[in-house]
């Protein structure tokens, strides 16, 4: 099991993206949404515990169809780990258009 630290850095990483770039790019289509580098930051600090918020990971989800939503639902299975396992919690993303 990943933590959020290792998901958000992973995916950054793969991406090729800054800790700003990355905000940007998960802030670009989202609706009053304020991820920054520092959150970005944040989130890839082991061991600072701090986790994206549960209604921008959903947003994600409904609104990209690339890794974005990729990383969100990620993130989700790190923080409710057991319920994915058990399959109380799917989340499906939509085929990319």
């Amino acid at each position: 099991m990943n933590e959020i630290f290792q998901v958000t850095k992973s995916y950054r990483i793969a991406q090729r993206l800054s800790l700003r770039e990355f905000a940007e790019e998960i802030n670009k289509k989202l609706v009053k949404t304020s991820v920054t580098y520092a959150t970005v930051n944040r989130w890839e600090q082991e061991g600072n515990y701090s986790e994206p918020d549960m209604r921008l990971l959903f947003e994600c989800i409904e609104t990209y169809s690339d890794w974005r939503a990729e990383w969100a639902r990620d993130c989700l299975q790190s923080m409710w780990h057991d319920l994915f396992l058990s399959g109380i919690v799917r989340v499906e993303l939509s085929k990319a258009e």
